[in-house]
């Protein structure tokens, strides 16, 4: 290649934005990081010549500004192509071991280069991204329908209005099965709503009602074999799965999710609009989160589940790279993470514990805030009376999340761990040795059961644990003083004049300098409140609903939970960030600007704590 005048520039961010467009946005994140790092700019004269006919390339070459033609090497009459800015050569020369045609820069350009070696061996470990380069012009075309549909942002902040609803029909109670199967296929409905207390006048309307599906039609005739005089509101389904007229269609997505459901009825206040049904929410959307819930449900083996596991993620970056906000990843996430888990428990603990046990999602799996996999936390509760699982189950278990992509958590606190496998009555005598020897260590054990979620099992086990932890802590208030000193102790990095700190590298540890002092401040408010919410944002509407907290402090805190996440966030999916160390020069202004003010919310609130609790500082 010729280099008669090239010059190699440091990589920049707005180069970087490069990596998650087609085809990069088919890269795995560590893929994607290791080509963000090795990736190097060059200049190119005109007339300069970047690839000669026969040769193979020493790199995949993107065009950033400028012009290159693609012609023949005998023929220099014979043009086969331009590329300009964000085009990309020759990937079939570096595929196939050779170049068949010549470059030619035609005007100054710039050239973003990936070198071959790491070119071949991503494209040896991704199928996809491979295939995508070497795709004809169908394929291609495909491709791109698919990315001209509307936006997923746009998707999830639209709200549901009335003409994405299709109209229902509400049968009496009393309706034989012969009439509805007959009504369904003459209007050719999907569903029927079912009036189950006709006689009570003054029954809310919301409350009486059931639904009937095809489905459960067909199940009742072919499968129980009903008599065809069998009255409908025997077979129907209540309650009725509901919401309202302005909602988020993405919160009708999660709430089918969470029900594995096709469809929920939506109201005005009283009034019945219609149903709102997958397939409707689905011709809105490119999104298939749904499809991939019922991919997990309908697993019949553990090995389904390990194959599933990494596109609950993929799902996760690929919205957050198109702009969904950062609550609604993590709610996202959050459900499918549960489906998953749930899934695999009942796969692998024998049917006869299931309702002996429940599976807790401790931290911030728990408090549904975890979008990209950091390490498993969680813990078991077992029926008293009832024998503790197996130790080689547990550890099979644990075993399992790492295949999933859970990582081993440094604390040890996984049900592998017997500390975090114990009995109902156990774990009460644990909440009077938290509560009476306060150390460090009971404080964040206590923490973690306080945001703990059942994602497995008999749910009724975890509702007694927090009906003994509040009673314990009865009117100990003083108590809390020390549960939420934690919260304090981290350094909130601003200097006296409000400028970020920066640590050696220009890193900060966002979860100590911000998120953390957060989540367990409110925390600790929350279970002062006995507030039943677990995410941070629910507690801080919670929070201001009771009025603990004021409107203002509210609205900081939830603003600044969500911008300290995003940071992160974007880091993270970027490959800049390794968990939680952000890297502060790769911040532009605004970012440091909006991180500048989060901290000096996390400072205020630092203020507040040590008021409310009476603690000095």
């Amino acid at each position: 290649m010729d280099t008669v005048s090239r010059q190699t520039e440091n990589r920049t961010t707005s180069y970087e934005q490069r990596f998650y467009q087609p085809p990069f946005d088919l890269l795995l994140d560590e893929q994607r990081a290791a080509v963000i790092r090795s990736a190097s700019l060059s200049w190119f004269r005109p007339g300069e010549k970047l690839i000669r006919a026969g040769s193979k390339p020493e790199s995949l070459m993107i065009v950033q500004r400028g012009v290159i033609e693609e012609r023949s090497a005998t023929d220099k009459q014979k043009i086969y192509a331009h590329y300009a800015e964000d085009d990309l050569f020759d990937a079939p020369a570096l595929l196939n071991g050779g170049a068949k045609h010549e470059y030619i820069c035609l005007e100054e350009a710039l050239i973003q280069e990936i070198p071959s070696g790491l070119f071949l061996d991503i494209c040896k470990q991704n199928s996809l991204f491979e295939g995508a380069l070497q795709a004809n012009l169908g394929e291609k075309y495909q491709r791109l329908d698919s990315e001209s549909r509307p936006a997923m942002a746009d998707f999830l902040l639209s709200r549901i209005e009335r003409h994405h609803c299709t109209p229902a029909k509400t049968l009496s109670c009393y309706t034989p099965l012969s009439d509805a199967v007959r009504i369904l296929e003459e209007e050719h409905l999907e569903a029927l709503l079912v009036d189950l207390e006709e006689s009570s006048v003054d029954a809310h309307p919301n409350a009486r009602l059931g639904i009937v599906t095809r489905t459960d039609l067909l199940r009742a005739v072919a499968i129980e074999q009903l008599p065809l005089e069998t009255r409908i509101g025997r077979v129907a389904v209540a309650p009725l799965v509901k919401i309202s007229i302005g909602e988020y269609l993405f919160d009708a997505l999660l709430v089918m999710t969470q029900r594995r459901i096709e469809r929920v009825a939506v109201f005005m206040e009283d009034e019945l609009v219609g149903f709102l049904d997958l397939t409707r929410i689905l011709a809105l959307a490119s999104n298939h989160s749904h499809l991939l819930a019922m991919r997990i449900a309908r697993a019949s083996h553990i090995a389904e589940l390990i194959h599933l596991s990494p596109e609950i993620e993929q799902q996760a970056r690929s919205l957050f790279s198109n702009g969904v906000r950062t609550g609604f990843v993590m709610k996202l996430v959050s459900t499918l993470n549960d489906q998953l888990l749930k899934r695999l428990f009942e796969l692998h603990f024998p049917e006869e514990l299931h309702n002996q046990i429940a599976l807790l999602s401790l931290g911030s799996e728990g408090r549904g805030e975890q979008v990209i996999k950091t390490d498993q936390d969680n813990a078991l509760i077992v029926a008293d009376g009832c024998v503790l699982p197996p130790q080689s189950l547990l550890e099979s278990f644990t075993e399992l999340l790492i295949a999933c992509g859970w990582p081993r958590c440094k604390g040890e606190v996984m049900v592998c761990n017997p500390h975090w496998v114990i009995t109902q009555s156990q774990w009460q005598q644990r909440i009077i040795g938290w509560i009476d020897n306060a150390s460090p260590e009971h404080m964040m054990e206590m923490a973690m059961m306080v945001d703990a979620r059942t994602v497995a099992g008999n749910t009724r086990l975890l509702d007694e644990f927090r009906e003994g932890l509040h009673k314990t802590l009865g009117h100990r208030e003083s108590f809390l003083a020390t549960f939420v000193a934690p919260a304090l102790q981290f350094d909130t990095r601003l200097t006296f004049f409000g400028r970020i700190k920066e640590g050696k590298d220009h890193r900060m540890d966002i979860k100590k300098a911000g998120i953390f002092p957060l989540v367990h401040g409110v925390r600790t408010l929350a279970l002062e409140g006995r507030i039943s919410e677990l995410s941070t944002i629910e507690r801080v509407a919670a929070l201001k609903e009771n009025g603990q907290i004021d409107a203002d402090l509210a609205s900081r805190l939830e603003e600044a939970f969500l911008v300290l996440n995003r940071l992160r966030l974007e880091q993270q999916v970027a490959g800049i960030c390794d968990g939680n160390e952000l890297d502060l020069e790769k911040l532009d202004y605004r970012r440091r600007d909006m991180l500048r003010h989060c901290l000096h919310t996390v400072k205020k609130f630092h203020q507040y704590l040590q008021h409310h609790f009476h603690l000095g500082g």
